[in-house]
């Protein structure tokens, strides 16, 4: 007989996180209904993974800003949903319009489904959102030396006339991190919903991809900057490239802590950093010219003994309470991360194998 451990709703299905998401939910015997902006994206899932034909209930949402977007997958439910993963961000990048464009978007494409739930999510217990390290770091930290190490309890300061003033996309899409995170607790606490929120802030993702893939445009942004970078010749000066942050995640292990916080008591009210160790330009170089002696030609070769860049101290992350949460949601009661040359040589055979560069 099958296992049935719960009705999930996970929104924003065909990316590049969800796409893991997705994979373990049903392997562990979740009944999934996931969002897509179009009919069109589930076809393209399906197709890449026929195996899930059948498997998971697709429906459209257009507008993820909207709560009666959400109002009749609730409504309309044949089994209630227990569980919420919210991975989808309607995010457009405008140097013009930071505002407009990312940062309210970001807020109330979290609001609306969190309204949605509370007023129709009668059975649901716990409301996961995929966030971000964003969220939490200094964007206007001083690179060149430590600060004191970051914590679940530290907050992105930027603001959005920070980002709309210097009209820095990347400013405004941390920012947008931050208050569409910061809106769902204040939601939570203005609410009291009968369901409980965890969010989940992953650092820098690397790893494979599951998602539909139909050329190198489809890699997603962290893989292209990590490692897609380094094959197509983007990065020929490895001393001279630089990382926004410098600590990466694989996704597997980002997947597979919204799936094991479903059902961990101890995630429930929490925020959760996913931070492994350390990646720069000079280690992913050092990986792939390792690993892939055929790629060797196309990875600038740098300084294999220097692994930072000049002048770049990055601050570390202190998430040891992060960590015990983790470990509980585990059967072996403890958290073991994927690491960086593992995370690097799967990926770039992911992109290998599907012909992306």
């Amino acid at each position: 007989m099958a296992v049935y451990n719960g009705h999930v709703l996970l929104t924003g299905a065909n990316g590049f996180i969800a796409s893991q998401i997705l994979s373990i939910l049903l392997d562990r015997g979740f009944a999934v209904t996931a969002t897509v902006r179009s009919i069109e994206k589930a076809d393209a899932i399906v197709k890449t993974h026929p195996s899930w034909e059948g498997k998971v209930d697709f429906v459209e949402v257009a507008d993820l800003a909207s709560a009666a977007s959400f109002d009749s997958i609730f409504v309309n439910a044949k089994v209630p949903f227990e569980y919420v993963i919210h991975t989808a961000c309607p995010v457009a990048v405008d140097p013009d319009n930071i505002q407009k464009g990312m940062i309210e978007p970001a807020v109330m494409g979290t609001t609306a489904i969190l309204e949605s739930a509370h007023h129709h999510g009668k059975a649901l217990k716990r409301f996961i959102l995929l966030s971000s390290v964003t969220a939490v770091f200094n964007p206007f930290q001083d690179m060149t030396q430590k600060g004191r190490p970051y914590t679940e309890k530290d907050w992105n300061p930027a603001t959005a006339q920070d980002a709309t003033e210097a009209k820095d996309p990347m400013l405004g899409y941390y920012v947008s991190k931050a208050q569409g995170e910061a809106a769902a607790w204040e939601f939570i606490r203005a609410n009291s919903p009968s369901f409980d929120l965890v969010a989940i802030n992953p650092d820098l993702t690397t790893g494979p991809m599951l998602h539909p893939l139909s050329g190198a445009e489809s890699i997603n942004g962290s893989n292209y900057l990590l490692v897609a970078a380094f094959l197509n010749g983007t990065y020929s000066d490895i001393g001279a490239t630089r990382f926004p942050l410098y600590h990466f995640v694989d996704v597997r292990d980002v997947a597979r802590s919204h799936v094991d916080a479903l059902t961990n008591p101890a995630a429930g009210g929490q925020r959760i950093l996913l931070t492994n160790s350390l990646v720069t330009p000079q280690l992913v170089a050092n990986i792939t010219r390792k690993n892939f002696p055929d790629l060797r030609d196309r990875v600038a070769e740098g300084n294999p003994t220097q692994i930072l860049p000049d002048g770049v101290h990055p601050t570390r992350w202190d998430a040891r309470a992060s960590l015990d949460i983790l470990a509980k949601g585990t059967k072996e009661k403890e958290w073991r991360y994927i690491d960086l040359e593992a995370s690097v040589v799967d990926t770039v055979r992911s992109m290998t194998e599907n012909n992306l560069i």
